[in-house]
Order: structure tokens, then sequence, then C-alpha cells
């Protein structure tokens, strides 16, 4: 509970901080009534941490606390190794990217983190990974217009 307390303070404090700086974007002379402007998504992702940190604050305020007297139970924690591991996941993703482009190696992301923790390789796992690579390229690709890596070897 203590954690998540202090997590949500300071969650709510960088979500703060993030909506400040993104108030000094300066404004596009080109910018029309009605339509979004360059300080949009960062107000957007501003405000969603800070729904984060309040939901965690609540959760952690509503939470029992335990008896008087008894220690506070350890929160399961990741040993640095393993988060090392998630870590170097996520740096080999850049060359793969570069290599198969961004949907494949989207969904090589996915399925590799989901053995990495655990879980066995089945039908559901390469289903939400294929379903995940797909929305996101298309989010990016088709609805945002972000131009996506293409690789050398499958491209776009």
């Amino acid at each position: 509970m203590r954690k998540d307390l202090f997590a949500s303070i300071g969650l709510l404090l960088i979500a703060a901080a993030y909506y400040a700086s993104s108030m000094s974007i300066p404004q596009s002379t080109l910018d029309e009534p009605g339509v979004p402007g360059p300080t949009g998504l960062p107000t957007v992702l501003a405000l969603a941490l800070a729904l984060i940190a309040i939901t965690l604050g609540v959760r952690a305020l509503a939470s029992s606390p335990a008896r008087k007297g008894a220690k506070e139970a350890k929160e399961d924690e990741a040993p640095w190794p393993r988060a090392l591991g998630i870590l170097g996941i996520g740096i080999l993703y850049l060359p793969v990217v570069l290599i198969v482009g961004y949907p494949i190696a989207l969904f090589l992301l996915v399925v590799t983190v989901g053995i990495y923790e655990g879980k066995a390789p089945d039908w559901r796992l390469f289903t939400v990974a294929a379903g995940g690579a797909l929305f996101f390229w298309f989010v990016f690709a088709f609805i945002l217009g972000v131009r996506q890596p293409e690789g050398i070897l499958f491209p776009f």
C-alpha cells in the first residue's frame, strides 16, 4: 500500500511537469479552430497519466491495511537480471525491426516477451501478438500517417 501511494504521488508530479512543459510548445499560425493543435496529444497523455496516478492512489488508500503490528506483506518484485532481460529484448527489437519491418518485428517482440515471462507458446499468444501487431501497424500507418520501418527482408 505504501509503495503504491508514493508511486501515485510521484506519477502525479510527473504528469503535472509533463503538462507544464507541453504548454510551452508554441502554437502554429496555421491552427484552425476546432482542430487539435501541437499541444493536443501531450495534454491527453498528461491527463491519462494523472488518471492512472489517481486510480493507483485511490486503490492504495482503499485497500484494507494489515493488522496493526503485522509487517506489510512484501510485494512481488522482479529481480534485476529479469528486468535486464526485458531491456535486452527491447534493445534487440531495434535491429530486428530494420531487418524484417515493423509489423513482423512487433509480432516477434510480443511473442518473445510472452515466452520470457513464462507464457506457454500456444495459439492464444500468437493470436494476441498478431492482433496487437496488426492493430498498432494500422493505427500508426493509416490513422496517424506515421511512416514505419519497412525492413530489408519484407518491405511493405
